[in-house]
């Protein structure tokens, strides 16, 4: 077994785990560095043509590792997030999301699907429509479902990890880019992306979603400048210098408040 040791962006770390799962990684290790960046240790059986800081590493129980590093725990007031392979009973009172660590990025480690996934839990009504955007591994829409969207569906300009959701999520995902949407097609659209592509797609992201977007993946010093036409921050949620946005199209409410 091999140990790839590289340092990136930390908005950038999403796309570079995916390269290093698409050659074949077995797992990922990340963590914080200081000045927004982020260190990633990825594992492999074969060592591939790949620049780095490459180390050969002992004998290990890879598969037992890994299930060890994806415990089953609660998220926001009522998720029970849980791996495909734990047998833990949901706890009374939560709904369990199952994720599908692998392939495609998106397990819910990360503070930024936290809040994502809590942000779900707090605006989504049980009417809407939702689109994943960004997918990865499909978990927000995965999220959506189990708190009982009435459809969902996820969208990835990477075809592999869509490829790789479909084996997983029992809702549409689809390679491509919000230009294959009718406008105001979608009730509520979630995105966990940096703030340079949020950025590049708020046209697209304001003639897509009727009533409500969740928007996560940058730094709480990032969010400022995160800002949607035709839309308001009506919610903001933080965890470890990550920000979560919800925002509300003008002249639109949450249930029970009136408008300001």
């Amino acid at each position: 077994m091999y140990s790839l040791t590289a340092e990136c962006a930390a908005d950038e770390a999403g796309v570079r785990a995916a390269e290093l799962w698409e050659a074949g990684c077995r797992g990922i290790e990340e963590q914080e560095l200081p000045g927004g960046r982020v260190s990633l240790r990825a594992f492999f059986e074969q060592k591939p043509d790949l620049p780095g800081d490459w180390r050969q590493e002992p004998d290990t129980d890879w598969e037992a590792a890994v299930r060890a590093a994806w415990p089953a725990r609660e998220i926001g007031e009522t998720l029970y997030l849980a791996p495909d392979w734990d047998p833990s009973p949901t706890p009374p009172g939560r709904t369990r999301v199952t994720v599908h660590p692998g392939m495609a990025p998106g397990t819910g480690e990360h503070p930024a699907t936290e809040l994502c996934m809590v942000a779900l839990e707090r605006h989504l009504r049980p009417a809407d429509s939702v689109l994943d955007l960004g997918c990865g591994s499909g978990i927000l829409g995965a999220t959506a479902a189990a708190l009982g969207a009435r459809s969902v569906a996820g969208c990835d300009i990477d075809a592999a990890a869509v490829a790789v959701a479909r084996e997983h999520v029992h809702f549409p995902l689809f390679a491509g880019s919000l230009r294959c949407l009718r406008a105001e097609s979608m009730d509520l659209i979630a995105a966990n992306l940096n703030a340079a592509t949020l950025r590049s797609l708020e046209g697209e992201i304001a003639r897509v979603a009727r009533r409500c977007l969740i928007l996560s993946g940058f730094r709480d010093a990032e969010a400022a400048a995160i800002s949607i036409p035709g839309f308001r921050v009506t919610d903001r949620l933080s965890l470890k210098q990550w920000a979560c946005l919800v925002l509300l199209r003008d002249g639109l409410s949450e249930p029970g408040k009136a408008s300001r």
